[in-house]
């Protein structure tokens, strides 16, 4: 089975839910890939990788206010910025 290796670059605005679910599949495409495995990997401290149903739009909002007053932003009790 071949291997592919591909870098995705996804510019942001801040902290958010982003929707880059377009983005990997262009890559499949492009590469005819008909069947396999994909590693998604990210590069960076405080960002993590969600796989969600993207049915209802609303579930999406409802997870950014869930994550807003689980870790409100500017508290005092991060060292990390």
């Amino acid at each position: 089975m071949p291997v592919r290796h591909e870098q995705l670059e996804v510019r942001t605005k801040g902290k958010g839910l982003y929707e880059i679910t377009d983005d990997v599949q262009e890559n499949i495409d492009r590469h005819g890939v008909r069947n396999g495995t994909v590693t998604v990997f990210v590069q960076h401290t405080s960002c993590s990788l969600l796989i969600m149903e993207n049915a209802d739009p609303t579930a999406r909002r409802d997870l950014e206010e869930f994550f807003d007053q689980l870790v409100p932003e500017h508290t005092d009790y991060f060292t990390h910025g």
